[in-house]
């Protein structure tokens, strides 16, 4: 059917960057539906692709893009609830090489939904990532009685943002990290009942003072490394912390006293939301409730920090390098 521009890295290392290439249009395959690309959103997994830090190994070159949204060109076989000309959004793809960066995407049947209604291309790009990456761990894996104190480190991402949404419709009280004083007015207003920045000496100090000495239940962590231990010695008795990033560490590792777990009878799992979405029924689960949320504006749209054009996707990345955004990189692709 001919080309389509895409973005690509050719290359892993430290000095890795995107470009714009060409692939082949994809055909869709049986149950697959393709769809011509309006926007894709930047996500932190695609930063550590390059630099060969991801458990999913690069085959280079290779495609970028988790979550997007577009119009229906094409279906394959057995395809029942999409058509030519539907407007959908992409969920993060588990299974096989379903990427969104570039003019044409191809994704599973049970992966895509309906573009929700008023919703900008940019909003409707932005949705996944944020709502279901909270999701599995606040919902399911340790699910929490309300009032309980959640932790959302590194919280000024779209992630961030869309998890201190989710946390505060389950009805947890929010602590909100970040290392930059000109957020915290902006994460109050998102929903944080305290801001705190991981910078200060005293860190730990207020966040017992913030929880009346409880600690928090759970944390969100997307720092890892040396900011581990720090934050385990927030957590509440049986607490958990959740990591599902590196922000902070360069090599992965993370350095931890296991006396702050044992006298607090507490817990450190490793969560990727790739994971969940493996299993159908976890998928439906999780789809079905961001998409109900939504529909009654319990969940919000997202915050979009900045939109760039596609033959300007490695300035995206530049900005998502600079940690200076405030919710979701976004790239727009067709009107």
């Amino acid at each position: 059917m001919g080309s389509q521009k895409v973005a690509i890295f050719d290359q892993v290392g430290e000095e890795a960057d995107f470009t714009v290439g060409t692939a082949p249009i994809p055909e869709p395959g049986p149950g697959e539906v393709r769809f011509r690309v309006a926007a894709f959103a930047l996500n932190q997994a695609d930063l550590l692709l390059t630099k060969g830090r991801h458990y999913v190994e690069a085959q280079l070159p290779i495609r970028v893009g988790y979550e997007g949204c577009g119009t229906v060109d094409a279906v394959g076989a057995g395809v029942t609830r999409f058509r030519i000309g539907d407007r959908v959004t992409s969920l993060p793809n588990a299974i096989g090489p379903y990427w969104t960066g570039g003019e044409y995407a191809v994704a599973q049947e049970d992966f895509l939904t309906d573009w929700p209604e008023g919703w900008s291309a940019a909003d409707a790009a932005s949705l996944w990532m944020q709502y279901l990456t909270p999701y599995f761990p606040f919902a399911e894996l340790f699910p929490f009685e309300p009032g309980s104190w959640v932790m959302i480190t590194a919280a000024s991402g779209g992630t961030g943002i869309g998890s201190i949404g989710m946390a505060k419709l389950l009805g947890a009280r929010v602590i909100a990290t970040t290392r930059s004083e000109s957020k915290v007015a902006m994460l109050k207003r998102h929903g944080a009942d305290v801001v705190l920045s991981t910078e200060r000496d005293d860190f730990a100090a207020e966040v017992m003072k913030a929880t009346d000495g409880e600690g928090v239940r759970l944390i969100c962590d997307t720092l890892c490394g040396p900011y581990v231990s720090m934050l385990t010695e927030t957590l509440a008795d049986q607490g958990i912390m959740f990591i599902h990033g590196a922000l902070g560490s360069d090599d992965n590792m993370l350095s931890v006293s296991v006396l702050n777990l044992v006298y607090r009878r507490a817990g450190i799992y490793g969560y990727s939301l790739i994971n969940e979405l493996k299993h159908p029924d976890r998928l439906a689960r999780g789809r079905n409730f961001v998409l109900d949320a939504v529909a009654s504006s319990k969940l919000p749209k997202p915050v979009i920090d900045r939109i760039f054009p596609l033959d300007d996707v490695r300035k995206a990345y530049d900005r998502m390098r600079s940690g200076q955004q405030t919710g979701k990189i976004i790239v727009s692709v067709a009107e």
